[in-house]
C-alpha cells in the first residue's frame, strides 16, 4: 500500500533530486553517476541512521532514472530505501524483523536552466504511517523547484 504525501521533510535533500516512470524504455538509469558525483547516497545513509531501526538497518539510493519529455523536459524518478532490520545472532541466528520503506520523489527537470520541479512524494510500504508522518511534520517539497548544479551531465 502506498499513501501520498504532500508535506516532506526540507532538509531530506536526498529527497529533491529523485523523480518519474521507470516503465519506458527511453529512460536512463543514472544512479551510479548520482553516487559518484554527489553526496545523495551519504545522506540517505545518515537519514536511516538516525530514523530507522535495528541492528542491521540500512539507508540507500535504490533507483534514479532520467527520461526525455516531448517538450525538451525531463522526467526523474528516484527511490530511496530505508531497511529496518534487526538480527539476533546468538544462540542461533534470528531475524526479529525485516521491513523496508521506499521514499518515492517525482519531478520535472528542466535542462536549460538545470531547474529541478518536485511533482510529488510518495512512501510505500509504510507500516502504522510513521515515515509518513515523520515527513509531513518536517514541511512540504511538493512544487519546490531545486537548481541542480551541471545537471546537463547527468543527461549526456
Amino acid at each position: 500500500m502506498r499513501r501520498r504525501i504532500k508535506p516532506l521533510l526540507i532538509s531530506l535533500l536526498f529527497l529533491i533530486p529523485l523523480v518519474i516512470s521507470l516503465n519506458s524504455a527511453s529512460a536512463k538509469d543514472i544512479k551510479n553517476e548520482v553516487m559518484k558525483r554527489t553526496s545523495l547516497d551519504e545522506q540517505i545513509v545518515v537519514f536511516c541512521l538516525k530514523n530507522c531501526t535495528g541492528n542491521e538497518r540500512k539507508g540507500y539510493l535504490k533507483s534514479f532514472t532520467v527520461e526525455p519529455m516531448n517538450n525538451g523536459l525531463y522526467h526523474v524518478v528516484g527511490k530511496a530505501a530505508l531497511q529496518n532490520r534487526h538480527v539476533v545472532k546468538r544462540p542461533m541466528e534470528f531475524i526479529v524483523y525485516d521491513h523496508t520503506v521506499i521514499v518515492n520523489t517525482l519531478g520535472t527537470l528542466n535542462p536549460d536552466d538545470c531547474k529541478l520541479r518536485i511533482d510529488d512524494v510518495f512512501v510505500e510500504n509504510d507500516y502504522h504511517n510513521i515515515f509518513t508522518t515523520m515527513l509531513q511534520n518536517h514541511g512540504n517539497v511538493v512544487g519546490k523547484v531545486e537548481k541542480i548544479p551541471n545537471c546537463r551531465s547527468f543527461l549526456d
